[in-house]
């Protein structure tokens, strides 16, 4: 554990890294301590996230009186269907999965994912200095375009925080902002 946390002292100190490394470095100096690393210890070798039902699971039960249609993701439907999720005593079963093959509003809400995945997928793995250069030397035509995105999910956020799910850390959330910045200067 000291090798590991001594692999990122020469970036402890960068803005942009601090918060994230120095809660790893804390993390790491307290299993060390208990000489157990959570999380690690005793999980199957190379898998990060065993299934993505939680992602499913979650807007059923926050959402109870929407319907919600999801993509056919068989493996996903196997383990929702074992849950049962009850609300004052009654069984909430507000979804369904359909075959995106025939259906319009499926192929489309996958477009639009898609394009939030890349969206944040840059932001992750970009610099501040790589964002600020590439939103400098973008045309009035693709601004507009990821004005009109962020906009889209900023009325989200608007009309109700739970919209949205994020588990970014702090330095992506930091990059949204910095974009934010960004945009008020060229709106002004």
């Amino acid at each position: 554990m000291e090798e590991l946390i001594s692999i990122f002292d020469k970036y402890i100190n960068t803005q942009e890294f601090h918060f994230g490394l120095e809660s790893l470095r804390q993390i790491l100096k307290e299993a060390k301590k208990k000489k157990s690393l959570p999380f690690v210890m005793d999980e199957e070798d190379h898998i990060l996230i065993e299934n993505f039902s939680q992602f499913y699971i979650r807007p059923i039960y926050l959402f109870k009186d929407s319907s919600h249609i999801f993509d056919n993701e068989l493996s996903v439907l196997e383990i929702i269907s074992k849950y049962t999720i009850i609300d004052e005593n009654q069984e909430i079963k507000n979804y369904s999965f359909i075959d995106s093959q025939s259906d319009l509003f499926i192929q489309a809400s996958d477009i639009f994912v898609g394009l939030m995945g890349k969206f944040f997928s840059y932001i992750n793995t970009n610099t501040r200095e790589n964002i600020i250069g590439d939103f400098e030397s973008l045309s009035e035509r693709q601004f507009n375009n990821i004005d009109a995105l962020i906009d889209l999910i900023d009325k989200s956020n608007d009309k109700n925080v739970a919209f949205l799910h994020s588990i970014d850390s702090y330095e992506e959330l930091a990059k949204m902002s910095l974009i934010d910045e960004i945009r008020r200067r060229k709106h002004a």
